[in-house]
């Protein structure tokens, strides 16, 4: 352990920064800074810091039943995006095509001399052009009907694995994946008040109550109405 802050964290009596300071050159511990006046709360090792957090990871992480449906409730929120992109992709195409079907005409023109070199050549380099941009979106659209689902994967593979990847790396990697999961943070009487950055907090949210909907024997229904709320009118996007 070093003295290096592990993530943003305020203290839950006064709003204050909680700091860390080392002890006897290797422990550190953490306390209130108390810039507002003297606080109550206790020091705390970054062992018993660094433990909560590990737990607040691993609350992210979903049983596999459930992560079926959040893969589902990906998909169709992603069924009216796709649709869309499909068709501007379909359009687009089709601009292409029509202005591939001028050039192959006039280089016929060109060849019976019915139009001249010079204007073919002008003409010709402006629909290329056309078509290069045409192209250019095209493969916009495309990227993002599979940048949208890959997010969505690896935010789920993360959320599977943080606990884990929390465990395993270095210190430097350890504070890299607190800061991407949490923002500010409290503690207080010793005890840490997760918070979330989206879309981790749409997962924590949703998968407890999943599970009290569970009560042991959860149905598809219930878990589908948590998961996949108004599909139908609004569909969410998991992030």
């Amino acid at each position: 352990m070093d003295a290096s802050v592990l993530v943003r964290l305020l203290c839950g009596h006064c709003g204050c920064a909680i700091s860390p300071e080392l002890k006897k050159g290797k422990y550190a511990y953490y306390h209130c800074t108390g810039h507002r006046g003297k606080c109550p709360e206790p020091w705390v090792r970054e062992e018993e810091i660094d433990r909560q957090f590990r737990e607040a990871l691993g609350a992210m992480k979903i049983d596999e039943r459930v992560l079926n449906w959040m893969v589902t409730a990906l998909k169709e929120s992603h069924r009216d995006e796709k649709r869309d992109h499909d068709q501007a992709i379909a359009r687009l195409q089709k601009q292409y095509t029509t202005l591939q079907t001028r050039l192959d005409a006039m280089y016929v023109d060109k060849l019976d001399g019915t139009v001249t070199r010079e204007f073919f050549d002008r003409k010709s380099e402006l629909w290329r052009e056309e078509q290069s941009k045409i192209s250019a979106e095209i493969a916009a659209h495309q990227n993002a009907n599979l940048s949208y689902i890959d997010s969505g994967v690896r935010i789920l593979e993360l959320a599977q694995r943080a606990e884990i990847l929390y465990q395993t790396q270095p210190m430097q990697e350890r504070r890299k994946l607190l800061r991407f999961v949490f923002q500010n943070s409290t503690w207080k009487d010793g005890h840490l008040n997760p918070v979330y950055r989206k879309p981790f907090d749409f997962l924590v949210e949703n998968y407890q109550r999943a599970k009290q909907a569970d009560a042991g024997s959860a149905t598809k229904m219930s878990i589908n109405e948590i998961w996949l709320p108004g599909r139908d009118s609004n569909p969410r996007p998991i992030g």
